[in-house]
């Protein structure tokens, strides 16, 4: 039972951190993503 626990805590964590990732560094708006010196939207 307590290893049900720590496996149910240990994937919460990283859910979470995957989360802070995805939202802080990964994603983009399009004007930030596809700026470029010949290009701007």
């Amino acid at each position: 039972m307590k290893a049900i626990i720590t496996g149910i805590i240990a994937a919460a964590a990283v859910a979470a951190a995957a989360a802070f990732v995805l939202d802080t560094r990964v994603q983009q708006t399009a004007d930030q993503r596809f700026q470029t010196a010949g290009v701007r939207l």
